[in-house]
């Protein structure tokens, strides 16, 4: 075995040991996942009630624990919405354990229950239309539940709201840096400027997971099985998560299909679908402005990881893909506002 996987295999064995309290307990099968977001190894948790397969989740290392690599955090969002069965109406993983006590990993960490189901994008099994239709409304109603939580009650986890303005101002700082590529960034000034200049006054507030695309639900025989990756998570204007959504679904808006399932329903059926499972209608122009500030964002996030992969800071080949797309991205967000 490589000696990183048997250091963290006795590592788990400690840690399930010392929180079970089962003395036989030991870890097997320990393998990374594959994923962007983070640094995650599936594993089983043998002992005296069986086999479990778990998910450990590491806050990279090197880095602060803070913002997206907050791991501890999304574990308490996640303990919060009640895992799979939960009244919430909002799958996710069930989250066993988790802290930032160093004796462990060294950094913080969490674990979760695995939960088996399928992505329809990036690579993974093919679905046919009925199935990718049945998967779509399964999402849309998932993000609807979650928009429809009182965030009051979950202001301890997901935080207090955040304005649109500071959304641009987090994307500000990440824009402005010598470093990220200009010819991606050609347009992203102009749509900036039309976003400022229309951005909707009064906005819905609510939960937002702030990822929620295809790539980060699990879906078995049409169900949504779990919604993963919360690092991006927040309570803020409930139409993040639509516009996210569209985007990832909106054949316009990119140069390649890497990231977008076949047969996916166009944006405008998502709309229609989310307005009926969330009881509430938006105007078409407010869904556009939020279609365009994910374009806007998303852009800004394919420069900026694709300047951390190049410079060997966090490789991943992945961003030179999208990056592909990243004109078309900004591109895109003006033909909507316009």
């Amino acid at each position: 075995m490589d000696p990183e996987l048997t250091e963290l295999t006795g590592r788990l064995t400690a840690l399930l040991r010392a929180r079970s309290g089962d003395p036989q307990a030991r870890a097997s099968g320990v393998e990374p996942l594959p994923g962007h977001a983070g640094v995650s190894y599936r594993f089983v948790h043998e002992g005296r009630d069986g086999a479990l397969p778990l998910v450990l989740r590491l806050a990279p290392a090197g880095v602060p624990a803070v913002g997206p690599n907050d791991v501890v955090r999304q574990a308490r969002i996640m303990a919060a919405l009640g895992g799979t069965a939960t009244p919430s109406g909002v799958a996710v993983p069930p989250i066993h354990w988790y802290g930032d006590d160093p004796q462990w990993f060294g950094r913080p960490f969490f674990v979760a229950g695995f939960v088996a189901g399928d992505k329809p994008a990036l690579g993974q099994r093919r679905f046919d239309i009925d199935e990718m239709r049945r998967c779509s409304a399964a999402a849309v109603a998932t993000a609807a539940a979650l928009h429809r939580l009182d965030w009051r009650d979950y202001r301890a986890e997901f935080g207090e709201p955040v304005a649109l303005a500071t959304e641009l101002e987090r994307l500000d700082r990440l824009r402005d840096r010598p470093t990220l590529e200009a010819r991606l960034l050609a347009s992203a000034p102009a749509l900036r400027a039309q976003l400022v200049a229309s951005m909707p006054a009064r906005v819905r507030v609510g939960c937002v997971h702030g990822d929620f695309q295809w790539s980060n639900c699990l879906f078995r025989d049409g169900r949504l099985t779990a919604l993963i990756d919360w690092e991006l998570a927040q309570t803020g204007p409930v139409l993040l998560d639509l516009g996210w959504f569209c985007m990832f679904s909106d054949r316009e808006s990119w140069v390649t299909d890497d990231l977008m399932p076949s047969w996916c329903p166009p944006p405008d059926e998502l709309v229609d679908e989310y307005e009926r499972a969330l009881g509430e209608s938006f105007e078409r122009r407010e869904v556009r402005w939020f279609r365009a500030f994910a374009g806007y964002r998303f852009g800004v996030i394919t420069a900026f990881n694709l300047m951390l992969h190049r410079r060997g800071k966090r490789p991943d080949p992945m961003w030179e893909t999208i990056a592909l797309s990243g004109p078309r991205l900004f591109e895109r967000g003006l033909e909507l506002l316009g």
